[in-house]
């Protein structure tokens, strides 16, 4: 049997298909999201590699920030009840969830049988989320993937004061300007996310 799960992100579309609920048939990623021909290249993309079609797949769930959007799904689920799920699958004594998405960044407690205790989300504002990484990577130039290297380079932090991400992008300008290390700045940037996701979950 074959099952299909779709998550249409703010940012990205992600497909997998499982065999027999646990063999991974495909798993594509498309750098778009919902409103975009993201989910539909991610699906054509996982039938393409898996030589599966729709009429193959007997259950199909979506969720994401998109979910609505997307035809021919058996069942929308949220993407706060399946980090919940899938977590509690993967790893069954975790009590703590940070999930930090394109537009918005979550913390979600569990309780011990993997349910739901509380969550809180910061939805408001870019800051703390893959939006803001995205933004700091161009002023940086360079890439989400490179900077974690960067990071590592860096021989001090550069404090990214600001909590919205137009100010902050203009402190990072200003910093290059008066010419701090790009890498001690990209650790500010990752501490200043960091900040902010551990103010959600305590």
């Amino acid at each position: 049997m074959y099952t299909m799960g779709v998550d249409v992100g703010s940012a990205s579309s992600k497909v997998v298909i499982l065999k027999d609920g646990k063999d991974v048939v495909a798993a594509e990623v498309v750098q778009v999201g919902t409103g975009s021909s993201g989910p539909q290249r991610a699906l054509e993309q996982a039938y393409k590699v898996s030589g599966l079609t729709r009429e193959d797949i007997s259950y199909l769930v979506v969720t994401g920030y998109g979910r609505f959007a997307f035809e021919g799904a058996d069942k929308q689920i949220s993407e706060i009840s399946c980090h919940a799920k899938g977590i509690y699958h993967l790893i069954p004594t975790a009590r703590t969830i940070i999930d930090i998405g394109g537009q918005d960044a979550k913390a979600i407690r569990l309780d011990s049988k993997g349910g739901i205790r509380q969550f809180f989300m910061n939805d408001k504002c870019a800051a703390g989320t893959g939006r803001f990484l995205e933004v700091m990577s161009r002023v940086l130039e360079t890439t989400l993937d490179q900077m974690a290297d960067l990071d590592a380079q860096a021989t001090d932090t550069a404090p990214i004061s600001s909590t919205c991400t137009v100010f902050a992008e203009s402190e990072v300008i200003s910093q290059l300007s008066n010419g701090v290390s790009r890498n001690n700045i990209i650790k500010g940037v990752h501490l200043s996310v960091a900040s902010r996701a551990c103010g959600l979950a305590y």
